[in-house]
């Protein structure tokens, strides 16, 4: 090798921002929580189990909330400069994913669901309409106090697509339910989250690692509204599973936190044997 050549150091991608809400509600049985499927045909993370979510964009910065968090202390549970947009992502998602709007009047009054708010949607998931103006156009503010900070993971710096992402838990609103209109998913479920840990540990119900550990902190209530208020003040870290040599040489992970690198845990082998790093447990 010429001393002109230098060896290329490898920078890992940049993780995108993420949200995702795990919803809750009274089943006959318990809990149940909310999940969808992703259909096969998608490139990130096919046939998986999800809670409704997805990426942060600019445009949610400008989406209007009631104000009822307190941004500050937002910022630093949340891990990020704009959890204002963090928050607004959220409920964005969980509308155009599943149809259920997390938002009210200025003056509490819940949304009134009719055809022109469900051809908005189609408009919104379409680009062709922002979430800010469908709020705005029906005086609605994303009702912020509803979405608790739950836990917050961050994708391995060895995968293509990376996210940084922020689980809220949120009660389904009084008079709400769920449409199955995402074309992402191609099922769509109500389960007690130890009933998708079974199913997970089965073989039967496959799920992300952060996924199947944000189920058991909603095993925390005998009811949603004991889960949602169980959940209000937890202290939260950005979670990030990291390829390390031990000692002997061999491969193994821990579970870091990922702006400090401070190692939190040994992780299961068998957790990250796939090269997604979500398998089942078997």
């Amino acid at each position: 090798m010429s001393n002109d050549q230098v060896d290329e150091v490898w920078i890992p991608p940049t993780p995108r921002h993420a949200s995702t809400v795990c919803l809750v509600r009274d089943g006959a049985t318990g809990v149940e929580v909310f999940v969808m499927r992703r259909k096969s045909s998608m490139k990130f993370a096919p046939r998986m189990y999800v809670f409704p979510g997805g990426a942060v964009e600019s445009a949610d910065n400008d989406v209007p909330l009631t104000g009822s968090v307190d941004l500050v202390h937002a910022s630093q549970q949340l891990f990020s400069e704009s959890p204002a947009a963090v928050i607004a992502a959220g409920a964005r998602e969980t509308f155009e994913e599943c149809g259920v709007l997390i938002a009210t009047s200025a003056n509490g009054s819940p949304p009134v669901f009719d055809e022109s708010l469900m051809r908005d949607r189609a408009a919104l998931v379409a680009h062709e309409m922002s979430f800010t103006d469908l709020l705005s156009q029906r005086h609605l503010l994303v009702d912020d106090s509803a979405l608790v900070p739950l836990a917050h993971w961050v994708t391995p710096e060895n995968e293509p697509r990376r996210f940084d992402v922020r689980f809220f838990v949120a009660a389904l609103p009084e008079g709400q339910h769920t449409y199955e209109v995402d074309e992402e998913a191609d099922r769509t479920q109500w389960i007690r989250p130890t009933d998708a840990l079974d199913a997970w540990h089965d073989g039967t119900l496959e799920m992300w690692i952060p996924t199947a550990s944000t189920m058991r902190l909603l095993m925390n209530g005998d009811t949603a509204a004991d889960v949602v208020n169980n959940s209000r003040g937890r202290h939260i870290v950005p979670l990030r599973p990291h390829e390390v040599i031990n000692a002997d040489g061999e491969l193994a992970w821990h579970l870091v936190h990922d702006r400090t690198m401070e190692v939190l845990e040994a992780m299961d082998p068998k957790d990250m044997e796939s090269e997604t790093a979500v398998v089942r447990r078997t």
